[in-house]
Parts: structure tokens; sequence; C-alpha cells
């Protein structure tokens, strides 16, 4: 189940408010709403997961034991406790979602060097949202390692990390972020109102202009090489990179209006990448929560930048290569992250020796080419497949099959469109966060909501549905 359906719209989620509310008003005990929460945070989980749940709810028992070992324990026995919470956390994730691929990769290098290895492929179910809810876990033990400061019950970390709107795709929530709001918050009818808001603009981001654009997305991409030409082709890859930025920041948006209504304030999770004028700072503003887990619990424990040139810029690669890989088990994602982790160091490399820093507008250019050609391979289901398409994105190779002109995919509705989110994307930060709260511009984002939400629920209807792309993560 997904945020952007309309048995979420129109069933669970009217439910879950009617409980939620319902259960604290009766009781006037938050203890009571946050039981419920967890309840109706777990069904969500189930019917969209079914028996998985129980892993949901092994990591809820495994991180929360561990951190209470951690914080009693004096000694040696703290750090060896931390580290078998991580590595336990990371053989679940391994287990679930990398076996199969580890496994396969194993027999195929085997066989290219004429080798016939007995392995059998895993066909292992891979738990939704595991790789976000491992990630939060890992973070908590290491906070609870630092500061000492761990939930106060089983109760209240079993809220934090099965919180239905970050549950199955982020955003990456440290436990501190939502520690107060769990043991003490109220919920006005202005943050409501504010939550409500901003979920219907993110079903409208996902909805109206992610899954539009998909169409022609998907259909250029399924071409071979052959019947590609350099348009056609330049025109998949920025129909596709517009449609993952919609689709990851509209559910984000969705995620941050949901825990509103909830009373929780989540943190950004996105800032006008597209604006960035070098790599370095698309990855400030892209997927956020997930940069700085990478920055806070890999980079800097593997020395930073503090160790000269050389360690800087194998720290930069290796992180890179993992977050890629943490995007999927596919040799395509591990390609995306080491293509990202090799700009940067040429973009640390350039600033450290010669002192140049891409800015202003032909950094923005440059920089969205750069990061529409890496999209080829986060979309692409093979690696000669995208160097295909990357080949005929710059003119490479020839078109022998002449089915296709330009004018099927570039249709008058894509390049409407694709002039939209080109606005949104490359337009100022959201000029509504800066309006004055009073009765005008309350009733105008009223209207607008009501708009989105409607035309969301219209094109739901009848187009094809499309879940979020970061559910497979």
């Amino acid at each position: 189940m997904v945020f952007s359906s309309t048995v979420f719209v129109f069933q669970f989620l009217p439910i879950c408010l009617a409980i939620y509310f319902g259960v604290w008003w009766a009781s006037r005990k938050l203890l009571f709403a946050n039981l419920a929460l967890i309840a109706l945070s777990l069904a969500f989980y189930l019917i969209g997961s079914g028996y998985l749940v129980l892993l949901l709810l092994f990591s809820i028992v495994l991180n929360f034991g561990l951190g209470r070992l951690i914080v009693r324990t004096q000694g040696p026995r703290r750090k060896l406790y931390l580290a078998a919470g991580i590595v336990a956390n990371l053989a679940i994730l391994i287990y679930f979602k990398y076996a199969g691929f580890i496994l396969g990769s194993i027999a195929g290098a085997a066989a290219a060097a004429g080798v016939n290895l007995p392995l059998h492929t895993l066909s292992i179910a891979l738990p939704v949202g595991i790789s976000f809810y491992t990630f939060m876990g890992i973070s908590y033990l290491v906070q609870v390692y630092g500061s000492r400061d761990d939930a106060p019950n089983v109760l209240d970390f079993a809220l934090y990390l099965s919180l239905f709107p970050h549950l199955v795709a982020g955003p990456i929530v440290r436990f501190s972020e939502l520690r107060d709001a769990i043991v003490e918050r109220t919920v006005g009818s202005e943050i409501f109102f504010e939550g409500v808001f901003r979920f219907s603009m993110g079903m409208a981001r996902k909805v109206v202009i992610a899954d539009t654009l998909a169409l022609q997305a998907d259909r250029i991409f399924a071409l071979p090489p052959s019947e590609l030409t350099p348009a056609i082709a330049w025109t998949g890859a920025v129909c596709y990179a517009f449609q993952i930025f919609f689709d990851f920041s509209g559910y984000t948006d969705m995620a941050i209006g949901l825990a509103k209504m909830l009373g929780f304030n989540f943190p950004e999770n996105f800032n006008q990448p597209y604006t960035a004028a070098s790599v370095t700072e698309f990855w400030r503003r892209w997927h956020m929560t997930l940069t700085r887990w990478f920055r806070d619990y890999v980079y800097i424990p593997l020395g930073g930048n503090r160790r000269g040139g050389a360690r800087t810029y194998l720290n930069l690669f290796t992180v890179f290569f993992l977050c890629g890989l943490w995007h999927g088990a596919a040799w395509t994602f591990v390609a995306w992250g080491m293509y990202h982790g090799v700009l940067l160091v040429i973009e640390r490399a350039l600033k450290t020796t010669v002192g140049f820093s891409a800015r202003g507008l032909g950094g923005i250019v440059v920089t969205f080419v750069l990061v529409t050609f890496g999209w080829v391979f986060f979309r692409s289901t093979t690696i000669v497949g995208a160097f295909a398409f990357l080949g005929r994105m710059l003119g490479l190779g020839a078109q022998t099959i002449a089915n296709h002109q330009l004018a099927d995919f570039l249709t008058p509705s894509t390049i409407t469109y694709l002039a939209l989110a080109a606005v949104l994307a490359f337009g100022p930060s959201y000029f509504w966060n800066r309006l004055q709260d009073n009765t005008r511009t309350i009733c105008f984002k009223g209207a607008f909501a009501t708009l989105a939400l409607f035309l969301s629920v219209a094109y739901v209807s009848e187009t094809t549905f499309r879940p979020f792309i970061y559910f497979r993560f």
C-alpha cells in the first residue's frame, strides 16, 4: 500500500486518523495514542508486506535491547555490543537484499573464467523499506553509544522505528529528532492543515508530474539502441531525471505531511537539488538524510578529509560505492554510485590543486547534464544497456532501424509536463513556505491543496498505478 493510492487516501488514512485522534481524545493519554499509532503502523506494514512484519518486530527488539545493554555497560564491552548491533543489522540487510546478488555474481565470474560452480540463485522476498529501517536502527545504536541517551521504553522505540510515514522509504530520521515528540506533543489545527497541504502537494508531484513523464521514459528506455536517435535518447534521460526527482521528493513531501498531521516534524530530504552548481552541492541537496548518514557513519569514521588528499579521495569513492550498492542489488546501481564517486573526487581535486569550483548558471547546466548521465545507469537494467544508451546520447553508433521519430515521444503533452517540471525543479524553493500565515494565504493554500488532491485522484483513476521508485530499496 502506497501513499498515492486511492486505498490509502480514502480508506486507510481516514480510518487511521479517526482511531488515532479518537483514542487520544477519549483517553486524554499520549501513551494510548502512541499505542494506537504503533498498531496502525504495524497494520500498514502488514498490509503491504505480510509476514515480513515479523522482521520489523525483530529489528525493534534487537536494537532496543542492544541499546539498553550499551547504556548499562561499562568498559570495552560497550564497544563490543555496538559492533554486534551493527553487524547484526547489516547481516539481516545483506541476507534479504544481497544474498542472491552475491551468489549470482560469484557464479557469473566463475563461469567467465571457465569454472562451473554449483551455486543456486536464492529467491528471497525483499522486505519493503528494509534499507531505511536498518539504517535507522544503526544510527540509534551509534547515538546511544555516544550519548547514553536511549529510548525511555520499548514502546517509544517501537514507535520511532515503525512510524508508518517514514517506514518504507524514509526520510532516515534519527531518534533524537523524534524523541521529544514521542513523549510529549500536541496537534493543533494549523500544523494539521500544514500537513494536509504538504501531503496534497507531494501527491501531485508524484502522480501528476512524475507518473506522466514516466510514460515516455519507460517507452524510450524499452527501445533497443538501434532505434534511438541522440534526440530521443536525451528525451528519455531528461524525462527520467525529472521523474525520479518528483517521484522521490513527492513521496518525501507526503511523508512529511503525514507526520505533521500526527504531530511529528521530519527533517527535509530535498532542497532543489537540480539548482546545484556542482555534484558536491547536488549531494548536499539530494536525499539529504541518506547523505548525512553516510557522512556521519562511514565517511568520518574512515577518516574523512583529515588524512591527506589520497585518503580523502579513497574515502569519497568508498562512500559512493556503498551508496550505489545501498540503492539496489545490481551492478547498475554500483556503477551509478562509482560514477558519482569519481565526479566528486574530480571536483575535490580541481578545488584543492588549482582552486577551481564550478558556480553560476554554467555550473548548474553542467551539473544537471552530468547527473542526468548518471541516471541512465540507475534506470537501466544492465551495464551493457546503460553504456549503449549513453552512446546514443553522445551520438556514438548508428541508428540502424528508424521506426520512431522524436515527435512520437516529445508530444505537446510531454513538452508541457517537462516545462512544468523544469519550472518547479529549477525555480526558487517553495514560495508558499515564505508566505505569512493569515486568512488570505490559508484560503489560498487550502484551495491549492484541494485542486492538487483532486487532480491527483483523477490521474490515479485514469492511469496505470505506479509505486514509488524508492519503495524497492
